[in-house]
């Protein structure tokens, strides 16, 4: 049975992914590393035609690869987080300074503090990286010596979780590819080499959505039950650790609703579901409040001093996410950090914040006008889209030279393929930006034909949620990091429904 409500965001989600996708390959808006047409163009249609023509070998479809693949596939990351490794700057390492003070027994300054009143969801990153200090000093190894092989084990156990979400879906054949395209994405990704929220989060949001699949398809009620308590714990668990999580917990709840009403249900079923949704919410608000107080306390802050009223309220965020700066490389940044605007509100109280908020909004909207902020928003969606390195190197001082020491051997080729300076970094981010735009037309363009499935729709509303998100608060492109495997998931869902020659649209 269908819903016209299901269909519609599978289409809604579908259209969206081919807008993006085609913007990012026809009239890209420029990230932080300069893209050629002439490689990522052909490239991104070579990928389109794989995908939908090649078919898996039957050896590709043993059932011990798949964890073959997700453990060698750990292993790889691993290897290229610690040759890749580098003094990052930005949070990341303004955290792990806090970690490796507090870890040595000195209190945490002022700055310390007004910091952690600002932003204090990095309460969590500084307990990851304290347990990092602690268990480093332990064995005289650094932190990053510590905390890059977990940046690897979560991408194990994601490689892993992607086939779960896959192979329910579509089979081992699409599986495995998912596998592969997300290692490529992901697990040989720059960002191995900086110990931050974005793979901490990733295995819980895709284990999270693994049993959430499971846990609406069609079984014993006792099981699927405990899947999706299980499911909410994960999800809460990625939220704890990174704020865009909750788009997952959001999408779990719409699809139960509407998947109430893809089959026969008396009234009372109905409405039982719906409480248990509400139970669900209350339940993933009340492990989160739980997991971030637990953080707090495993940091080793001083709580109390810690100011709360100096957090920037919600308007404060949209306002972030419709400022427009150039960088002096020339590109523009939509809705991304401003130093500026952070100063702003240092010492404001949340009314006071709320009303710069507001008024800073009014003047963009008296600025642009209707048209003017639909093209903004347009285009930051494309440029939040339209990065398949998700701003690798863009973040401080990261992208300038001498980031990585001189290196020889296995060492110095990981360093021309991943550093921002590398003499082959500009094919391999080529290459990569159209693995993700062929990844983003092929979930779009499947999203379109393809048939409503539970499982089909968690996934899209899940990247709807995100890009929502991405859309209307600060954010860029390393804000979808830790949904990659997840969209790389949907086009391997959907990917059956592809509009080719001789092949039928299904109902």
């Amino acid at each position: 049975m269908d819903t016209p409500v299901g269909r519609a965001l599978l289409r809604l989600t579908g259209v969206s992914l081919v807008a993006v996708g085609l913007v990012g390959l026809l009239a890209p808006r420029a990230v932080n590393v300069a893209h050629r047409p002439q490689v990522v163009v052909p490239a991104t249609l070579g990928l389109l035609a794989l995908a939908g023509l090649v078919r898996a070998p039957r050896w590709a479809k043993n059932r011990w690869l798949p964890v073959a693949t997700a453990i060698g596939g750990g292993v790889v990351a691993g290897a290229v987080g610690l040759m890749t490794g580098y003094r990052y700057g930005w949070d990341a390492r303004v955290v792990m300074d806090m970690a490796k003070a507090l870890q040595a027994g000195r209190p945490l300054g002022r700055a310390d503090y007004d910091y952690l009143s600002l932003f204090p969801n990095n309460l969590p990153l500084l307990a990851i990286d304290r347990m990092g200090v602690a268990v480093g000093q332990a064995f005289s190894l650094s932190p990053d010596a510590i905390l890059v092989p977990l940046n690897a084990f979560c991408v194990g156990v994601t490689l892993y979780a992607v086939h779960l979400v896959v192979v329910r879906v579509a089979g081992r054949g699409p599986a495995l590819a998912a596998q592969l395209a997300t290692l490529v994405l992901v697990g040989t990704s720059p960002w191995l080499a900086v110990p931050y929220t974005d793979f901490y989060a990733m295995p819980f949001v895709v284990g999270g959505v693994a049993m959430a699949v499971k846990a609406l398809a069609p079984g014993p009620r006792v099981a699927r039950v405990a899947l999706w308590v299980l499911s909410v714990v994960s999800i809460a668990v990625a939220y704890t650790i990174k704020t865009t999580p909750v788009v997952v917990a959001i999408a779990g709840v719409l699809t139960a609703v509407v998947a109430i009403f893809d089959h026969d249900l008396q009234p009372a079923r109905r409405a039982g579901v719906i409480a248990a949704c509400a139970v669900s919410m209350v339940a993933f608000v009340g492990v989160g409040l739980g997991l971030s107080a637990a953080a707090a306390t495993a940091s080793g802050v001083d709580s109390s001093r810690i100011d709360a009223t100096a957090t920037p309220p919600i308007l404060w965020w949209v306002a972030l996410g419709a400022d427009e700066q150039r960088s002096p490389s020339g590109v523009v940044n939509y809705g991304a950090y401003s130093r500026e605007m952070v100063d702003a509100v240092t010492g404001r109280d949340p009314g006071q914040t709320r009303a710069y908020a507001a008024g800073f909004l009014g003047d963009r909207w008296a600025e642009r006008g209707l048209g003017g902020t639909l093209a903004f928003y347009g285009s930051k969606a494309a440029w939040n889209w339209g990065d398949g390195l998700f701003w690798a190197w863009g973040e401080g001082p990261d992208s300038l030279p001498g980031t990585l020491a001189p290196a020889t051997g296995l060492t110095g080729v990981v360093h021309d393929l991943n550093g921002f300076h590398g003499s082959v970094y500009p094919l391999r981010a080529d290459l990569t930006q159209a693995l993700w735009l062929a990844v983003l037309l092929v979930a779009g363009l499947g999203l379109l034909r393809a048939p409503y499935r539970r499982e089909t729709l968690l996934l899209a509303v899940s990247v709807l949620g995100i890009a929502a998100f991405t859309l209307v608060l600060q954010g860029r492109s390393r804000y979808l990091f830790a949904f990659v495997p997840v969209v790389v998931a949907l086009a391997a869902a959907v990917h059956s429904s592809l509009p080719l020659p001789g092949r039928r649209t299904r109902a």
